[in-house]
């Protein structure tokens, strides 16, 4: 109602304050407006004057968000003036007297905003607070030194035993493996974070720098992960564990989640271990390895899996063959042989015959990663029935091969795919740490490149069509309608209008993003009120400013 009835009215500075002020108390909502009392209320101390006066002296609530507005506008530390300074807001937000919110919010500012410059301030407001919170002011710093110092981010989680850093963080202080120093990262083995002693891991892993003392060491880490690679380092320098240890050392046991559980015990989760026997397969030449697959008997999907990932091109017939019946005649084959030769007894056939369909299920799922591998666009009848009648999970091969030679019939086969693959992995780092709707998207988006308004009609998951919007490119929303970005304005997922509506800010001239906020707004039908309010961001602030925020905000979903 503000929109429509006082667009244009002629507002007072103190009405233009309150309204700031609300939108502030409400930004965590986004359903009052904020950035067109934004940029009216600018003076002399810019856009921002008011949100700094907020996030300053302000209440709880009016602290939160206003430091939230002021880490999306990529502001430095506040100072209202010289009684007031950077110094005494920092000892403000970081005291044990603030509230764990605003103490929160002031740390996810520091660590996108600060500068090298401002740590000495941040130590000394940190040195008064109480142990707890201090160390979690330390991932702050750590986060404002990974901007320019690697290196030094990294000696700092080891030597101020930053027990906690965020797995984004992490990522950073890693993304740039060829500058960290080896002796940085071994220095990293005894850091109190999980998160950074596995990329730790994972990197000497691959530089071959661990050493098999620490190997011995790391095999009792409370990071299962991290135990795998020790004892691959192990494996790899010829010390040979014993399957009883290596088991005890990789199987993770956990309570039951259920009521019989109670009663029953706890559960073991075999992941890791079971990848340690898929890389002891990789490591077998042809002959053995397919004399293995041969006499592994029925419950031979993980010798199978290894052999037709590893030699695809020698199996291609047998794979399609198999494939063609579901595996229904290898596993019939594969009890006969067994009953043949005494393996199976009186009474055992009934309980495999009850595992049957989870069986070829694995099967196929293993055997149409492969074909794919393969990439010859004759399979794409077959790759299609296997998908049509069995739950096959998605990989990135067979999102690949169906991007490649499919068309827009293969994108329902796509969406039909399972959102995480359950088969086998191909290799010792190849963790699915990507949740795969974000690849099933990327194929779909190449299926449909050239009808991107039937592709944005179709039903498809959340997540999908969330990653769709991410990837979408910036002339497409150009050259979209107005009716369809209105249309998708008002899908019923939050999540997804936030980053539409960011990505139309982003991609289209304001004059546009201003028409079709007016077009929303004035309209009779249902409105959503972050649409509005992301829509407002574009058609109120300086393009710089807008620019900043929109990327910043979309970076968060």
């Amino acid at each position: 109602m503000i929109f429509q009835k006082f667009r244009n009215a002629a507002l007072s500075k103190q009405e233009v304050r309150a309204l700031v002020d609300s939108g502030v108390v409400g930004f965590q909502y986004q359903n009052v407006p904020l950035w067109r009392w934004l940029a009216r209320y600018e003076d002399e101390g810019g856009i921002w004057s008011r949100v700094e006066v907020l996030a300053a002296v302000g209440s709880e609530s009016e602290q939160r968000y206003a430091i939230e507005i002021l880490d999306l506008g990529s502001q430095s530390i506040p100072s209202l003036h010289e009684y007031f300074d950077q110094k005494r807001v920092l000892a403000s937000w970081l005291s044990d007297a603030t509230s764990s919110q605003v103490f929160d919010a002031a740390l996810s500012f520091l660590g996108s905003n600060a500068t090298d410059d401002d740590l000495p301030l941040i130590e000394e407001a940190a040195a008064q607070c109480s142990p707890q919170r201090r160390t979690k002011v330390e991932e702050a710093i750590v986060s404002i030194l990974s901007r320019t110092n690697l290196d030094g981010a990294l000696k700092r989680v080891v030597e101020k035993e930053v027990d906690k850093v965020g797995q984004k963080l992490a990522d950073v202080l890693f993304s740039n493996s060829q500058s960290l120093a080896t002796e940085t990262v071994l220095s990293c083995l005894a850091a109190k974070s999980e998160s950074i002693r596995l990329h730790a891991v994972q990197l000497l892993y691959a530089r071959s720098e661990i050493a098999l003392e620490a190997a011995e060491t790391l095999l009792t880490d409370s990071n299962h992960e991290i135990r795998l690679l020790a004892a691959e380092t192990l494996k790899k320098n010829g010390v040979k564990l014993d399957d009883d240890v290596a088991k005890q050392a990789l199987c993770i046991t956990k309570p039951s989640n259920s009521l019989i559980g109670l009663f029953a015990g706890r559960e073991t989760d075999d992941t890791y271990y079971e990848i340690y026997r898929m890389n002891r397969l990789l490591e077998l030449d042809f002959s053995t390895l397919r004399s293995r697959a041969n006499s592994a008997g029925v419950f031979s999907e993980r010798e199978l899996s290894v052999l037709y990932s590893r030699f695809a091109s020698k199996f291609s017939d047998e794979i399609r063959q198999n494939l063609r019946d579901r595996f229904k005649g290898y596993f019939d084959r594969k009890i006969d042989e067994e009953r043949s030769a005494g393996t199976i007894v009186a009474g055992q056939e009934p309980k495999i015959r009850n595992l049957e369909n989870f069986m070829l299920k694995r099967f196929c799922n293993d055997a149409l990663a492969a074909l794919c591998g393969l990439a010859k666009v004759q399979d794409l009848d077959l790759v299609r029935d296997v998908i049509r009648d069995t739950e096959i999970d998605a990989t990135k091969g067979i999102l690949k091969y169906l991007a490649r030679f499919g068309d827009w019939s293969d994108i329902e086969r796509i969406r039909k795919l399972g959102d995480y693959p359950t088969g086998r992995r191909r290799g010792l780092l190849e963790f699915y740490q990507t949740k795969l709707p974000s690849q099933k998207a990327a194929a779909i988006l190449t299926l449909g490149k050239g009808r991107v308004a039937d592709l944005l009609a179709l039903d498809l998951d959340n997540e999908i069509r969330i990653s769709l919007a991410k990837k979408l490119p910036r002339k497409v929303f150009i050259d979209l309608r107005d009716e369809v970005l209105l249309r998708e304005l008002d899908r019923k997922d939050d999540e997804y209008r936030v980053v539409f509506a960011l990505r139309c800010v982003l991609a289209l001239p304001k004059s546009r993003v201003t028409k079709l906020l007016d077009r929303y707004v004035d309209r009779a039908e249902h409105r959503f009120y972050n649409s509005v309010h992301w829509l407002d961001l574009g058609a109120s602030l300086p393009i710089p400013h807008v620019r900043n925020v929109a990327e910043r905000a979309l970076a968060r979903h």
